[in-house]
């Protein structure tokens, strides 16, 4: 028996018992041509030695983590064309060799990543990440922190980028050259079938194409970028009977999104999203298909005294079918353990396990103090994030105040306390604000963050605060710090793509703000306005093009649109349109300048910051009394 450090390798197919079950010779031969002509010679290329299989998996070692990566890499890019996927998970850790088997550790780390993996992809701990050569660093990227079964501290987990082989094209090539004579007649009967429900639009010819497209997708590889389950919690109707108590409802619905948005197996849609829909009678298969969801989650709530009702239901928005429902009649200081049930439940019926420590994470209860509850539910009534409304800005803040004065360490009431400062200094709210509500907001951020390490909105606000503050490194770290915690809240990632802009990491932001939008259908035009930011500083003009013209189709006094068009138009040469859109920014915000524009520093203080500038003066910002422009050396626009 020997105990030594090795770097471990675990991968297992996925899907390989439904595929038995479906052709059991044809599965087999495959699985053991892949071990034969793939697995084990990669292992062995690259030093490694493989000491377990189970059937449709393995556990292998190697001497290094450089090596147990290539291996790992090869192996994935292999799969590319079988017709299998693989999970992979990566550890380096103590292991003990008895008799040619391995155990400890190191080995069952590597198993519990391996469990979380998607398909296709390769996840590792945070020892992989620290070891591996330093010209490796770009190959990760973070995901957060997981539990593992049986494991007592979360594990910081990375994936592997695979991407640049996909993006060559190569991988998804010999996929399609596989598969091309198999899904070659599905395609012509797809076509047809398409053809004849466009003309008679009879529902179930469109079904039958929608079931045939999916059997196209499946054939020839091309699955969506994001496999996870959508879902959507629709807002829950208040049954009190007083209109006063909807407040309750809707913070309830509120709190239930943002536990299921913890869950990195699940995409979750934005809550402004969804109660965009409040009230509109629509079957919930067309909810689902504007909400780009395929779950749709809705109940009701009723509060009477120190009573509550809770009724929940599940059901899938592709065929309307419900896949379950509760209800839950508890008293009023149980609501915190109401949310952990449904969440739950929700989670159990869209992936194929819940961990045990999410569940107890959704269950710690916020405060103890029911009341300072009430009054941080009544304050995020009050003021919406993006509103222009200072009387619910300042009232919001009030009553922010009143449940901190009820229980001080409430981290979510001091994160929210903090927004009412910082975006009053950022858009001018009240009309008020100095530049200590700026450290006023910080204060509370970080307090906030103290409390309560995993609060993933407390971070988005200190990104927030940190970046009116000018502190953008700061800035960019607390916003890929709130993604992490809560991987799917599209302002955390909004947060990021704005400070990525500032930080000059162009392509991330755009892919943070696409996805951002993605998660929220139906978000406000700054969602739009930052992504077409993005895609400007990216050097994707004509894409930024198209999405400010939607911006200002919705929205034609969209200030912010307004002006990074102005820019777009002036760098693809377009003089004489960008002046009359800078005359339009200047109808809507008369108290526009250069000047001011160049203390906002929306872009930092890359290179970029004067290149705007300078498009910006030629489309005839004004800025005459500054003096601005004769201090910016003139370089030509590209």
């Amino acid at each position: 028996m020997e105990r030594k450090l090795a770097a471990i390798v675990a991968g297992d197919i996925v899907g390989y018992t439904r595929l038995m079950s479906e052709d059991e010779s044809a599965t087999y031969a495959a699985l053991r041509a892949a071990f034969s002509e793939l697995i084990i010679p990669a292992v062995e290329k690259h030093g490694g030695r493989t000491f377990k299989t189970t059937g449709d998996g393995f556990l292998a070692s190697f001497p290094s983590v450089n090596e147990a990566l290539d291996a790992a890499i090869e192996i994935q890019n292999g799969f590319a064309e079988r017709p299998f996927s693989m999970r992979v998970g990566i550890n380096l850790g103590d292991v003990i060799e008895d008799n040619g088997d391995m155990f400890g550790d190191g080995v069952n780390v590597a198993s519990r990543l391996e469990a979380m993996a998607a398909p296709a992809s390769i996840f590792v701990s945070e020892a992989v990440v620290r070891s591996a050569d330093r010209s490796r660093n770009k190959l990760f990227y973070s995901i957060g922190r997981r539990q593992a079964k049986n494991i007592a501290e979360p594990l910081a987990v990375y994936a592997v980028r695979l991407e640049p082989e996909e993006a060559s094209g190569r991988g998804w090539m010999r996929r399609f050259a596989l598969r091309r004579r198999a899904a070659l007649p599905f395609a012509v009967g797809a076509a047809a079938l398409v053809a004849v429900a466009a003309i008679t639009q009879v529902p179930a010819l469109r079904a039958i194409g929608a079931d045939v497209t999916g059997s196209i997708v499946r054939l020839t590889g091309a699955v969506p970028a994001d496999a996870r389950p959508t879902v959507a919690v629709l807002p829950f109707d208040n049954m009190s009977g007083e209109t006063e108590q909807a407040y309750f409802a809707d913070g309830l619905t509120e709190d239930i999104i943002a536990s299921l948005a913890r869950n990195p197996e699940l995409q979750v849609i934005a809550r402004n999203s969804t109660f965009a829909l409040r009230g509109q009678a629509e079957d919930i298969r067309r909810i689902g298909e504007r909400l780009g969801a395929g779950y749709v989650v809705e109940g009701s709530a009723r509060r009477a005294g120190d009573q509550l009702r809770v009724v929940a239901q599940l059901i899938d928005a592709r065929s309307g079918a419900h896949l379950w429902s509760r209800t839950y009649d508890r008293r009023v200081e149980d609501v915190f353990a109401v949310q952990t049930d449904l969440t739950a439940e929700i989670v159990s019926h869209l992936v194929s396990y819940v961990r045990e420590s999410e569940v107890s994470n959704a269950a710690e209860r916020p405060t103890e103090n029911l009341q300072a509850y009430d009054l941080v539910l009544q304050a995020r009534d009050r003021y919406k994030h993006g509103s222009k409304d200072a009387e619910a800005l300042l009232a919001a803040r009030a009553l922010l105040h009143r449940a901190l004065e009820l229980d001080p360490g409430y981290a979510a009431a001091r994160a929210n306390l903090g927004m009412t400062y910082i975006v009053d200094v950022a858009q001018n709210i009240s009309g008020r604000a100095t530049r200590a509500d700026v450290e006023n907001g910080l204060s509370e951020a970080r307090q906030a963050v103290r409390l309560d390490p995993s609060l993933a909105v407390g971070y988005q606000v200190l990104s927030f605060g940190l970046s009116v503050a000018g502190d953008y490194a700061g800035a960019m770290q607390a916003a890929e710090r709130a993604v992490e915690l809560n991987p799917n809240d599209p302002d955390s990632l909004m947060a990021l793509a704005k400070a990525q802009v500032r930080f000059g990491s162009y392509d991330e932001a755009a892919r943070n703000a696409e996805r951002a939008r993605r998660l929220h259908p139906m978000a406000p035009e700054y969602y739009t306005y930052v992504y077409g930011q993005a895609l400007y500083a990216a050097g994707r003009f004509d894409e930024a093009d198209q999405v400010l013209r939607e911006c200002l189709i919705r929205a034609p006094r969209e200030a912010d649109c307004l002006l990074i068009h102005t820019a777009v138009l002036t760098q693809r040469g377009d003089v004489q349109r960008a002046q009359r859109t800078m005359a339009q920014l200047i109808d809507v915000d008369p108290q526009f300048s250069l000047a001011r524009e160049r203390a906002n520093r929306r872009f930092g203080n890359s290179p970029l910051m004067d290149e705007f500038l300078l498009q910006l003066a030629a489309a005839r910002a004004p800025d005459v009394t500054s003096g601005f422009l004769s201090r910016i050396r003139r370089r030509p626009l590209l």
